[in-house]
């Protein structure tokens, strides 16, 4: 798959409209080359409509393994600049877990902020290295120090280890702030799918004396329970062009809380995350964020997907922080669907929402 144009990341940020949904406003993306709506981006689409019809012609049983083999990303090096990567290990409760950091070489013998990056795949699949290309750009572009941890995956180790994992990481980094060249009144995090779900629960879960001032959610799941009926969910909610609808439907399982489609996905990932758990855990506050007082979250960026089954239950989650009194900026992107940061580099909007995202923290940390 070939590199985008940088004009077309560069046409998306600056175009736009804020859209007005009743309840809120969020700002709405073009897709920068499209013929109209109700159509994905014609380079996500390539991609989707292709997994679709190889899942079509050969279905298989859910398996965790399987899930694991097929979790996979197509991400792009966009970086102009010499990176500096390393890594270490932290062991947390008898778990070794590895953290890669990486830093722009000019900037590797300062004191700098950071951000923690934690990767999505429904608690149970993919890899930190997976995302090594998102977490460059952000280091390049802002100039600050991005550490992205390979936590541990269910169901060998379930809820809440790798909230713990990330907790771990956050103290250490405070704890340890000088040796490792981070500025500990700058911290943040972000996450992607599962990995953003994680970054809230670690915030909520947090005991150190860290304060994290930034959360970057990308298409976040915010509720794995979604049966209490606290928003609405339509499929009429989603503008589809019918020349379209059989590939762009099959994106919308995740998180879809109308009781109809398949959403046997859901509930195995439910039930691998929660060990078994999942009547129990469903509505905690770090499973389940919309359930949590969000009246000390930081300033939240929440980046969605126009084609994602959680794009509502996500918008719901800005509308609690905004009744929480949380700055926080919401915006979708048109013409793509969950986990579009997969194809960093190759989808415009990926690479445009990592640079907005870069954009806000500068904001709130004054850099």
């Amino acid at each position: 798959m070939d590199k985008c144009d940088f004009e077309l990341v560069k046409k998306i940020m600056e175009s736009g409209e804020e859209v007005d949904l009743g309840s809120q406003k969020i700002m709405v993306m073009p897709v920068p080359d499209g013929d109209g709506t109700g159509k994905m981006d014609q380079r996500e689409y390539f991609i989707r409509s292709a997994i679709y019809a190889f899942q079509k012609s050969m279905p298989v049983k859910f398996s965790i393994e399987g899930m694991r083999q097929t979790t996979k990303t197509s991400c792009i090096n966009c970086c102009t600049e010499e990176i500096d990567e390393s890594s270490f290990e932290l062991v947390v409760k008898g778990r070794t877990v590895k953290v890669f950091s990486y830093v722009r070489s000019d900037k590797a013998g300062e004191i700098l902020p950071s951000m923690i990056y934690i990767h999505g795949g429904s608690f149970m699949a993919s890899k930190a290295e997976f995302y090594k290309e998102p977490c460059r750009y952000v280091a390049e572009n802002l100039g600050i120090r991005v550490f992205n941890i390979d936590y541990s995956l269910a169901p060998e180790n379930v809820y809440p280890a790798a909230i713990e994992e990330v907790c771990a990481l956050i103290a250490h980094l405070y704890e340890n702030s000088l040796p490792l060249g981070v500025d500990s009144s700058k911290i943040g995090l972000f996450g992607d799918s599962a990995g953003a779900n994680l970054a809230l629960a670690a915030i909520l879960d947090n005991k150190s004396d860290a304060k994290i001032s930034y959360a970057g959610l990308f298409y976040p799941c915010v509720d794995l329970y979604s049966q209490d009926k606290l928003y609405d969910w339509d499929l009429s909610m989603y503008d589809i062009d019918d020349s379209e609808r059989e590939v762009i439907e099959s994106r919308l399982q995740l998180g879809r809380a109308d009781g109809k489609g398949n959403n046997e996905l859901m509930a195995n990932i439910l039930f691998a995350y929660s060990g078994g758990r999942y009547d129990e855990v469903k509505c905690l506050p770090d499973v389940s964020p919309i359930y949590a007082d969000l009246s000390n979250m930081p300033y939240t960026g929440i980046f969605t997907a126009e084609y994602d089954g959680l794009r509502v239950q996500s918008e719901y989650y800005s509308r609690l922080l905004d009744k929480a009194g949380i700055p926080n900026k919401h915006i979708r992107y048109r013409g793509v669907s969950h986990a579009f940061l997969d194809y960093f580099g190759i989808v415009p909007q990926a690479q445009a929402a990592i640079l907005e995202m870069c954009d806000q923290i500068r904001n709130v940390w004054g850099i």
